[in-house]
């Protein structure tokens, strides 16, 4: 668009003044970085706006570059509500563990039964800690290694049937089938075997545990 007020195109005041005053400075300004929200087909969208100082055919001008950030922050909302979250779940385990150890050191101390059936929901909830711990760290290694390419290269398919393999008790005893298609062939990708390995565990788990009732099958497709 040329030979339009800047105005009618982005009427956003924040950048609409940033160019004002870009335009009309006695010296080269430094480039202002304007964190704004600018509506874009009926949605609200984050974004960081740079306005620099621009000359074009010997006239001052100014360059607007809009940086949209909305999938950023939404990212980060649900990094700081996952981590909110999993902190109120380690609070729950860990109270419990708390008030075992109060009962042992003193009602239960000399009683063998109720010591046996205390250790066994303390392991049991000591358990579920661990999960939650390991679910943070894995969350900070993703963060950490976010934007570094995987150098090596895994079997998905022996990644599947080994997730298999490992859940295969867990279906037993739930009474669910678990089913393999597609994983005879070798499927080799790049990416972290320990990472993807987690992935597929939860996959299969949650499908056994959540997707089937007793009788069920829950099956594990590769296609490639």
């Amino acid at each position: 668009l040329t030979d339009r007020p800047f105005v009618t195109v982005l009427r956003q005041p924040l950048v609409n003044r940033a160019v004002d005053q870009v335009l009309a400075a006695p010296q080269v300004p430094a480039p202002a970085r304007l964190p704004v929200g600018i509506s874009a087909r009926g949605r609200e969208r984050k974004c960081v706006v740079t306005v620099s100082p621009l000359t074009l055919r010997g006239r001052r001008g100014a360059a607007v570059v809009l940086e949209d950030t909305t999938g950023i922050e939404q990212a980060e909302q649900m990094r700081r509500d996952f981590v909110a979250n999993v902190s109120h779940e380690l609070r729950t385990p860990l109270t419990a563990l708390m008030g075992f150890i109060e009962t042992l050191r003193g009602p239960a101390r000399d009683d063998a039964a109720a010591r046996e059936r205390f250790l066994a929901i303390m392991d049991r909830e000591a358990g579920r800690m661990n999960r939650l711990i390991g679910d943070l760290l894995s969350l900070s290694r993703v963060e950490q290694e976010e934007r570094r390419r995987p150098a090596e290269r895994v079997d998905l398919a022996a990644l599947v049937r080994s997730a298999c393999a490992t859940l295969g008790p867990t279906a037993q005893a739930a009474g669910v089938t678990l089913r393999q298609i597609g994983t005879d062939r070798t499927a080799p990708v790049a990416g972290n075997a320990d990472q993807i390995q987690q992935v597929l565990h939860n996959l299969v788990e949650n499908a056994v545990k959540y997707g089937s009732r007793s009788g069920g099958e829950v099956r594990a497709t590769l296609s490639h």
